[in-house]
């Protein structure tokens, strides 16, 4: 048995710490990787009724466990993040590339979607005049984004849009695309026409994207897996995404996995608001959205494997330019309590 208060390892007090850090948070990222699908786009509403599903109480050991785990590993992220070095922002050329990808990705999205007759995303599908209309808007923006002209009208227009799904389909089901909103003012600050405001806005595009992507996970985390569990339960259920049973641990059954998926998502996402270790973090998420397109290949899912491939453009984009150019500029939490602390000795020391 190893002594952890001693060397015996042969390595640096800090290296080890990160190694267990490393092989905790790479736990959750094997409990989550397979429920990271949207659960909305592949379970029936009459599938729901098909099952008996027991909700989660607050105060049930399993649920204060996973809290406890979900506090201790933002603790972590906040730490590592004041300890790691801050790794280089990709060279201008570079960033330039990766801005047209997220053009380019988004509007291939909603080009495809919207031939299929959704919104946004496959499950929220056009109905009424309002529905159709939206539709068209949304065709029109996927060109104009594709083009590359008007694209602060593009910006424009993603957010009137938005306003229509919030009245087409209610805040609970269009909340959990909040992301859209940082796409579109993330391509609004970075091609306002006026250059002033423009240059005002701009150091701040890439932390609303990365703030209002991770607000999307933890309310999908929270919606689709918590709070009903029924979605995330059927779900799981249905595609037989519990590996866990498979690998000796037979008492984790498909409600504990759902819990697990779920608070997991939600830390990922409350880590992405934060700003810290931004570029680990989305590397995860990238892993989990690749994990579960692959398990839907290898159940021979081909359609949901597509489906799954086309939502998640925006999100592949997001998080190519996160990995390149990190939590942005500003809107940091451990950049905020750096200065709050200078200010305060600062403060002191003219006393």
């Amino acid at each position: 048995m190893l002594d952890f208060s001693s060397n015996q390892t042969g390595l640096p007090r800090n290296t080890r710490c990160v190694a267990w850090v490393g092989l905790t948070a790479m736990l959750g990222v094997i409990l989550a990787s397979p429920s990271h699908a949207h659960v909305r786009w592949f379970v029936a509403n009459d599938a729901l009724q098909q099952h008996v599903i027991e909700p989660f109480r607050l105060f049930e050991p399993a649920v204060l466990i996973w809290i406890a785990i979900a506090a201790v590993l933002v603790a972590i992220a906040i730490v590592l993040d004041l300890k790691l070095p801050t790794p280089p922002i990709a060279p201008t050329k570079i960033r330039h590339d990766v801005m047209e990808l997220m053009r380019i990705l988004t509007g291939m999205s909603l080009l495809l979607t919207a031939y299929d007759g959704g919104l946004i995303a496959p499950h929220l599908q056009a109905t009424g005049y309002l529905g159709g209309s939206l539709l068209f808007l949304q065709a029109g923006i996927g060109i104009l984004l594709l083009s590359n002209h008007f694209l602060h009208h593009a910006a424009l227009l993603m957010l009137l849009m938005y306003v229509g799904l919030l009245t087409q389909f209610g805040v609970v089901r269009t909340i959990e695309y909040i992301n859209f909103v940082g796409i579109a003012l993330f391509t609004l600050f970075n091609y306002f026409p006026n250059e002033d405001l423009r240059t005002r806005l701009k150091p701040y595009s890439v932390d609303v994207l990365r703030i209002f992507t991770g607000l999307s996970l933890m309310i999908l985390g929270y919606f689709e897996k918590l709070h009903p569990a029924a979605l995330g339960q059927v779900f799981i259920a249905d595609f037989s995404w519990n590996f866990m049973p498979l690998v000796g641990f037979d008492w984790f059954d498909d409600r504990l996995f759902v819990l697990s998926a779920g608070v997991m998502e939600i830390v990922f996402g409350l880590i992405l608001v934060l700003g810290v270790v931004t570029r680990l973090n989305i590397l995860a998420v990238a892993g989990l959205m690749l994990c579960s397109n692959l398990v839907f290949i290898l159940q021979q899912n081909k359609d949901a494997a597509l489906m799954e491939f086309i939502g998640h453009l925006p999100i592949i984009a997001t998080a190519l330019i996160l990995l390149l150019l990190g939590y942005g500029q500003r809107l940091k939490v451990t950049t905020v309590f750096s200065s709050r602390a200078q200010r305060a000795v600062t403060g002191l020391t003219n006393a």
